[in-house]
């Protein structure tokens, strides 16, 4: 961990969900076929239930909420969603009472299975966008509290400033094994979906002044500038900080397909590929998208010759959206 950033994140609450730093992995295939040096941070190995990025961020959202007093914790998302999954999970975990905000088809496949095989309890509506939820979510926190009762809203996907000091922590965590490992990138990597990663990320590369450049591939259309919403995250996890730099706007390419969700043959042949070649399963909602926009700008030198990619997990996707993905890449 830099000293730095551990410095800086000593005074907040923070439960240890992740007992090890995830690996820094070089993929020798991958990058012989796109001609820069590619490395995965090993993100889905996080170890708590299935991994992934929203680990990061829940040691300190439920530190927060442990801190506070809370009893229980409440946050939203799609029936498929990874972030809910895992929230009530480790909520769980530390004795608090969970309950899920959903919108989708209740199909009792990846995360919404798991959600019923642990017996999480989830209310399910119909709705456009995970944003539309927030009401809900917000009126059932109101119902909770009457009953005397102690909630924790998690907004969607941790995107909040607590939830964004678990990347701020994990730039510390990659500032450190880079050294170690001699390595300097040109570029981080990461699937932009929320905007909670790539805001800590951002703000951690700030934070140590490094050269290194942050970029997002967004994997869904979302109102407004996602950009400036990063950065605009940033900057009030800064405050709650309470340091000063500049803040550098990230770039953010469009790899959604038309929609998030979209489940498209382009992304299912690239993580075929990448499962064939390195032996890591990437997801088709996220990571999958994420990386097949990092092989084409690769091969386009837009993202410089040593690049490293954040694995932020997903799995059960693959078990969502996997029967959909095989009919699409059985297409001629």
């Amino acid at each position: 961990m830099h000293p730095k950033i551990d410095s800086l994140l000593a005074r907040f609450p923070r439960v240890e969900l992740i007992g090890w730093e995830t690996p820094i992995q070089y993929l020798p295939k991958i990058s012989s076929m796109v001609g820069v040096d590619v490395y995965v941070k090993r993100d889905d190995l996080t170890g708590f239930g299935i991994g992934g990025n929203k680990i990061r961020k829940l040691e300190f959202l439920l530190g927060d909420a442990m801190a506070k007093g809370a009893d229980t914790v409440i946050t939203l998302g799609a029936v498929h969603s990874n972030h809910a999954f895992v929230t009530a999970l480790a909520a769980k975990s530390l004795g608090l009472d969970a309950l899920l905000v959903l919108r989708g088809r209740e199909e009792l496949k990846g995360n919404y299975l798991l959600d019923k095989l642990v017996g999480i309890e989830t209310r399910v509506f119909k709705a456009e966008k995970t944003t539309d939820l927030i009401p809900m979510a917000e009126e059932i926190a109101g119902e909770l509290r009457a009953e005397g009762r102690k909630p924790y809203l998690i907004p969607i996907g941790g995107a909040s400033p607590i939830g964004t000091l678990g990347y701020v922590r994990g730039v510390g965590e990659i500032a450190s094994q880079a050294n170690g490992l001699g390595l300097e990138f040109d570029t981080v990597v990461d699937a932009v979906g929320s905007g909670g990663t790539l805001a800590g990320i951002t703000l951690g590369l700030s934070l140590l002044g490094a050269e290194t450049e942050p970029v997002g591939m967004g994997v869904g259309i979302f109102a407004g500038d996602m950009e400036g919403r990063v950065v605009e995250l940033a900057e009030e996890t800064q405050k709650l900080l309470g340091t000063k730099c500049r803040i550098k706007k990230p770039r953010i390419h469009d790899y959604s397909f038309g929609a998030y969700g979209k489940i498209v043959k382009e992304v299912g042949e690239t993580i075929r590929l990448v499962a064939k070649l390195e032996g890591i399963l990437l997801d088709p909602v996220y990571t999958g998208k994420a990386f097949h926009g990092l092989m084409e700008m690769a091969q386009t030198d837009e993202l410089g010759e040593t690049v490293l990619f954040i694995h932020t997990g997903g799995t059960p996707g693959l078990f969502h959206y996997g029967e959909e993905m095989l009919r699409l890449m059985e297409k001629p």
